[in-house]
């Protein structure tokens, strides 16, 4: 109970997977009732239970029927949105990208760096360093060419 605690009490979002069942258990109400009570993004994924009371007040995302790539998508799109999760979510990705472990990765994590909104002054000195202590990254056939344009984006963006 005190890990919930705590980890309740740090989270910058809850994922609410709606399941038949959902409803019966002593905790998710609560659970959900105390990350909507500090005022953090909550994300419903239906599953067969469609959200209800405070729940409801934001669409679900339906979960049925997908395969799970499609629904990470969605979820991470509603990360990258919201201005509560959208900072913590690039400094994920900033730092997932730096540990890249293959140029599969690296390829796949510039292209959720590039579809992430926030920015801030840190970020071109945090990507040229990735590059450079990263061959995983550097040696990705066009990732620092991206890294290049990703920068240019967002400084031109400023001016």
């Amino acid at each position: 109970m005190d890990e919930i605690e705590l980890a309740l009490s740090t989270a910058d979002g809850l994922l609410a997977l709606l399941h038949p069942g959902f409803k019966e258990s002593k905790w998710t109400d609560q659970e959900t009732g105390f990350a909507l009570g500090r005022g953090l993004l909550v994300i419903t994924v239906r599953f067969g239970q469609d959200p209800y009371g405070f729940l409801g007040k934001a669409q679900a995302i339906q979960g049925e029927g997908k395969e799970i790539s499609v629904l990470a998508d969605e979820i991470f799109e509603r990360l990258a949105k919201h201005k509560q999760t959208q900072r913590a979510l690039a400094y994920a990705l900033l730092q997932g990208f730096h540990a890249s472990p293959s140029f599969k990765d690296a390829k796949y994590n510039i292209w959720l760096l590039e579809s992430n909104d926030y920015w801030d002054a840190t970020f071109p000195d945090r990507l040229r360093k990735a590059r450079d202590e990263n061959d995983q990254v550097s040696e990705a056939f066009g990732v620092p060419e991206r890294i290049d344009r990703l920068i240019k984006k967002h400084t031109e963006q400023k001016v």
